[in-house]
């Protein structure tokens, strides 16, 4: 009896060859359905999260230069050192304008003896007025009491003609003396609480202590002297660059995000950066805006008519097929300086859209806060004194970035 039972048993069984199958389709489907799940949460990674390797730091530049011209005497500052703001960087030739300044003094003493000339001529002018009208009173009151007396023939009527005569010269001479009086008060120039030839004379020497004091060039902000090629001796025209700072105040990376990545993205986002000079090191960074315009590829030049004004300029990286146009996304660091931070280095940068924007914006505007106070030279002279030939500021004492 068992024997008859053993093969029904065994052909009841399946083959290995069909457990196999079935396994085999069981892995591949959930291979397939892991690998759509992953796709999925990459491109919703990516959709919430976009991210760009091409992006470079930058930081702001101001280019040093003259608002006067002159030969460079000295140089207070070398190639890539790290000044503060204020500091003195090089100076003029400041001979020709220390002439002008002491013209303008010279010419601000005269004036103020000339206005007091004319005060005096004032003075003078007031009396002769006076002493005229009072002439021609007396003269108008003898001429009434001599043309009463014509009738009763007690004087001549050439006494009568020379009192009337006296009168109407009388009279003149008092317009006259108003006259003068007149155009004495205007030579002295004064127009209600001022004096326009005071005011004039202060403001020549103002100019020529402005200019005096641009002799002296200092940092506008702290920062790098970059491409300092100049020796003592050259000529700074006004204008023309003589080198370039680099602002060490704020660092930014301008990414250069696709415009479908632009749709989500909003400022105050927290965004990830990492340099490619410290690849495995992470920094943080807020987005402070996002274009509204870039230069069209092949539009004409800002200096040519029809041109496109100055917008930021984005090259293709392939050109043979239609690509999705970028934008340079301006992303602040909030994190402090360090020896990689250099400008038009690579970084990569990914934003996070579901970050709180309303936080970033408000370190935002702490990190941008510093950026807000401008920068005023010390002048060359005290012009509210007038005493004129004050010394220039003090000098701040030079940092070398080691």
């Amino acid at each position: 009896m068992s024997e008859q039972s053993s093969p029904s048993h065994i052909e009841s069984q399946p083959p290995p060859q069909i457990l196999r199958r079935i396994a085999g389709i069981l892995i591949s489907l959930l291979i397939v359905g892991w690998a759509l799940v992953s796709a999925a949460l990459v491109y919703e990674n990516l959709r919430v999260n976009p991210r760009t390797e091409d992006a470079q730091v930058r930081a702001n530049v101001v280019g040093v230069s003259t608002q006067v011209g002159g030969a460079i005497v000295a140089i207070h500052v070398k190639d890539n050192q790290l000044v503060k703001k204020g500091d003195l960087l090089f100076e003029l030739d400041a001979r020709p304008y220390q002439a002008e300044e002491d013209k303008a003094k010279a010419q601000l003493a005269l004036t103020k003896l000339e206005i007091q000339a004319y005060k005096d001529q004032i003075t003078a002018c007031e009396a002769a007025l006076r002493e005229s009208e009072a002439n021609a009173l007396y003269a108008a009151n003898y001429a009434k009491r001599v043309s009463a007396l014509v009738a009763g023939n007690y004087v001549t009527t050439d006494k009568n003609e020379q009192a009337q005569t006296q009168a109407q010269t009388t009279a003149s001479k008092v317009e006259q003396d108003k006259a003068a009086l007149s155009r004495a008060r205007n030579l002295l120039g004064d127009s209600g609480q001022e004096n326009m030839r005071l005011v004039a004379a202060e403001a020549s020497l103002r100019d020529a202590e402005l200019k005096l004091s641009y002799c002296k060039v200092y940092a506008p902000c702290a920062g790098y002297v970059t491409n300092l090629q100049i020796t003592p001796g050259v000529y700074a025209s006004v204008g023309e660059q003589i080198f370039s700072l680099v602002d060490r105040g704020i660092w930014y990376v301008l990414a250069y995000f696709r415009e479908t990545d632009l749709r989500r993205m909003r400022p105050g986002m927290a965004a990830d950066v990492h340099f490619m000079a410290e690849s495995g090191k992470l920094y943080h960074g807020i987005v402070q805006g996002i274009p509204k315009a870039v230069a069209e590829l092949g539009s004409p030049s800002d200096k040519t008519p029809g041109g496109q004004g100055i917008l930021s300029q984005v090259s293709p990286t392939i050109d043979f097929i239609l690509l999705a146009q970028r934008y340079p996304v301006r992303i602040v660091l909030d994190e402090p300086e360090e020896h990689s931070f250099r400008m038009g280095g690579t970084a990569s940068v990914i934003v996070h859209t579901q970050s709180d924007v309303e936080a970033g914006i408000r370190r935002l505007n702490q990190l941008q806060k510093s950026m807000d106070t401008p920068f005023a030279a010390p002048l060359a002279g005290a012009m509210t004194q007038h005493s004129g030939g004050a010394a220039l500021g003090a000098v701040g004492k030079i940092i070398v970035h080691e």
